[in-house]
């Protein structure tokens, strides 16, 4: 195991260029810069389309490995019985220990309490939660969601005590839309950044003439680790290397929105305005030579604001013009096609959502 301080000596910085080729593609540039922004990201899309296997692979490449060989991150798959959070948090067992009672501590619980430990708070711990809308989110997730805002306070745990929630824990969710799961509510998306991953058909249709293997990621012993943590909490701390022309693009673009998706009740508050700050400096801090402001304003139009938009279509149908009209006027082609999509199927069936 490498000692920590010389892997920080070694690497000091989190960089795009850094990074192995698989982690090049645009989805998963996406994806980095969403969890540098906030610890929490939704990857949605169809089965099978490479969702848990960038998680996997990212929570790989930063993977570290405890004396006892346990290591930062766990991959967990949702299952349809997860009814409340004992899932997750674990629960106290009076019949346990000869009668005399233990808590049962979920696998879950015991990496956040290996992320809590002083040693480890440089370093991120992931949690993937594995098609996670099998089950309401709200009825095992409610605990996460609260404490997502509030983490200076403490979970409550009956026949367990205090259990601290991490600033160096990352929570990642893959979601499959079909008749089998359940949707997200807004407040469950409002406290994410929400990635839909639709390979293009050239890509798709390729594997038939070179099927792809599932490459393993070999951890990086560069301190990457210890470098994306440093990069993040600088991002939270509000450090942006943005001008204040960029600055006043945003705005100008974002109180447009803000007007267009009032008239619906669709508007956005303190915290996404926060997230999208936080997004589009992380998009700069990771590859300053080739910052795209346009592409990272388009990004977070697309994955903050439109995933919370749902319903028939004398409810959106005004909306959806509007928000398109706008894409057009500034050039966003990513949200331009998602909203166009959205308006594809309330034309078909009188109803629209994101996911």
């Amino acid at each position: 195991m490498k000692d920590n301080h010389q892997a920080q000596e070694l690497q000091r910085e989190f960089k795009s260029e850094i990074l192995p080729e698989t982690f090049q593609t645009d989805f998963a540039r996406r994806y980095i810069t969403s969890l540098l922004a906030k610890p929490f990201v939704i990857l949605t899309g169809n089965s099978g389309t490479g969702k848990t296997r960038i998680s996997k692979q990212f929570a790989e490449y930063l993977e570290e490995v405890s004396e006892d060989g346990e290591k930062n991150w766990i991959l967990a798959p949702v299952g349809a019985d997860w009814t409340d959070n004992t899932k997750i948090l674990g629960f106290y067992n009076p019949l346990a220990n000869e009668g005399q009672g233990a808590y049962e501590k979920t696998e879950i619980l015991k990496l956040i309490e290996r992320a809590d430990k002083e040693e480890n708070r440089h370093k991120p711990f992931f949690i993937i939660l594995d098609e996670m809308n099998l089950s309401h989110v709200e009825r095992y997730f409610a605990d996460f969601l609260s404490h997502m805002e509030t983490p200076d306070l403490p979970f409550h745990l009956d026949g367990y005590g205090e259990l601290n929630y991490p600033a160096n824990l990352f929570v990642v969710g893959t979601v499959n839309i079909d008749e089998t799961t359940y949707m997200f509510s807004p407040k469950v998306l409002d406290r994410a950044n929400v990635i839909e991953f639709k390979p293009e058909k050239k890509s798709v249709m390729n594997l038939f003439l070179r099927p792809a293997a599932d490459t393993k990621v070999l951890p990086a012993s560069d301190g990457s680790a210890e470098a994306f943590m440093k990069l993040a909490f600088e991002i939270r701390g509000e450090q942006s290397g943005l001008d204040d022309d960029a600055l006043q693009d945003i705005v100008s673009l974002f109180d447009k929105i803000y007007e267009i998706t009032q008239k619906s009740g669709y508007e956005f508050a303190y915290r996404t305005v926060r997230e999208i700050r936080q997004y589009i400096s992380a998009a700069f801090a990771l590859d300053k030579e080739h910052f795209d402001l346009k592409r990272a304003e388009d990004e977070q139009l697309l994955q903050k604001v439109l995933p919370k938009i749902h319903g028939n279509k004398k409810e959106l149908q005004q909306l959806l013009d509007n928000l398109e009209n706008l894409c057009k006027e500034r050039h966003l082609e990513q949200s331009g096609a998602k909203i166009e999509q959205m308006k594809g199927k309330l034309a078909q069936v009188q109803y629209a959502s994101f996911i």
